[in-house]
């Protein structure tokens, strides 16, 4: 029987081991934790760090992997294309190149050199290599080098906290270094496209909408509007930016996403993966378009033809982040006089995990999604279910982040 090494145990790699199933894989998950929620549908949990490269060629060995995949998690796709090579299996893109979409420094410098529209920036290793006047304000400091969202800030000009964050930038990024650049006005859109024989294929966009509340700084989404509103124009300006990303990145065959800002004037990357998004970006797709973007991983990274068979959204969905304050995570409810507004909902932790304090992306508790044929319905319905549901902690007590929204 086929063996697979899934590299992350995250809810939609759920959905990969499942697909792996039906395509006649024994499907191994390699993940940290004790108990990540993709466990239950694997054939072995083996607990060791997806960032432990060699450690992860060494189980392949062991185990007799044909395959090592990850769809939607960037360092661990890194791991994938560095055993692939060293093992001689299966991978979409060479080691090389999963170094240049996932490291921001390398990212932004090749991005520079062949004419991808990007913010200004500058990197640093070091605290004291800030210089307040370099750029114009707003600015925005990350990581080089991380997973999630973890440690990305926008710091307005006189924020005394400006060198706080930029050392949290450089703690979290594996690599010690940090980006910092300027911040663009406009709609955060994300792009996820396949590319095909060196053309891109926008399947879907999406408005990102951002935790606005305390003023807090920080980066972070608390869902998508689904597809984005934007022009013919646009669309067509971002899947050319699309396909100068995979040109300068030597990327073919292989999913693309994109985090960019939409303007009248101008479109800017943010930044890019070569793999699909995580979250419920595979579930929505798949929802309004007929497309299993995770199916379609699975082909690039086995050489295979794929498909590009869809249709295009005919409703708006929205997807819904819930957080919750730093406890022991119990469960998460919504009250049945709203249930039929919501189109499904995912609780992303077991009862007993901890949960951190950041808001990030590996910090969400769960999702709910709602579907409309505009997006004031969205935010009507959106409304009436946060007002309408909780998450309780292992004890009982109320600890949903409510503020955020």
């Amino acid at each position: 029987m086929k063996r697979a090494i899934i590299l992350g145990g995250t809810y939609p790699h759920r959905h990969l081991i499942e697909k792996l199933k039906e395509r006649g894989y024994f499907t191994i998950l390699v993940d940290y934790l004790d108990s990540p929620i993709a466990k239950d549908v694997a054939d072995k949990h083996i607990q060791e760090s997806t960032l432990d490269m060699d450690k992860v060629a060494d189980i392949a060995k062991e185990e007799g992997a044909s395959l090592v995949i990850s769809t939607c998690v960037d360092q661990a796709n890194v791991t994938c294309c560095y055993v692939g090579e060293k093992l001689g299996l299966p991978h979409p893109y060479s080691y090389k190149a999963s170094i240049n979409v996932t490291d921001k420094v390398a990212m932004k410098r090749i991005m520079v050199d062949n004419n991808i529209p990007t913010s200004r920036h500058y990197v640093i290793t070091d605290v004291d290599q800030f210089a307040e006047k370099r750029l114009s304000y707003p600015i925005i400091v990350k990581p080089a080098d991380s997973n999630s969202s973890k440690g990305v800030r926008r710091i307005d000009e006189g924020d005394e906290n400006a060198l706080d964050y930029i050392k949290k930038a450089l703690e979290f990024s594996r690599n010690g270094a940090a980006v910092i650049e300027e911040y663009k006005v406009g709609k955060e859109v994300g792009v996820d496209c396949m590319i095909k024989d060196h053309k891109a294929h926008v399947i879907m966009t999406r408005e990102r909408r951002k935790i606005q509340s305390n003023n807090d700084s920080i980066q972070q989404i608390y869902g998508s509007f689904w597809p984005a509103d934007i022009t013919s124009f646009q669309k067509d300006a971002l899947q050319k930016i699309a396909e100068k990303i995979a040109e300068a990145f030597e990327l073919d065959n292989t999913p693309l996403m994109m985090q960019t800002i939409v303007s009248d004037e101008e479109i800017n990357v943010i930044e890019f993966g070569a793999r699909i998004g995580g979250g419920e970006n595979y579930h929505i797709i798949h929802e309004l378009t007929g497309y299993d973007i995770i199916n379609q991983s699975i082909n690039s990274f086995l050489g295979d033809e794929i498909d590009l068979t869809y249709r295009e959204p005919q409703e708006y969905l929205a997807d819904n982040y819930i957080y919750a304050e730093p406890k022991v995570f119990g469960r998460m409810e919504i009250n049945q006089n709203v249930i039929e507004k919501v189109l499904y909902t995912n609780v992303y932790r077991k009862k007993g995990a901890l949960l951190g304090k950041d808001i990030s992306s590996n910090n969400r508790v769960g999702v709910f999604v709602v579907k409309d044929k505009s997006t004031v319905g969205l935010l009507e319905k959106i409304s009436d279910v946060i007002n309408a549901m909780e998450v309780y902690d292992i004890d009982g007590n109320p600890i949903m982040r409510k503020d955020i929204y």
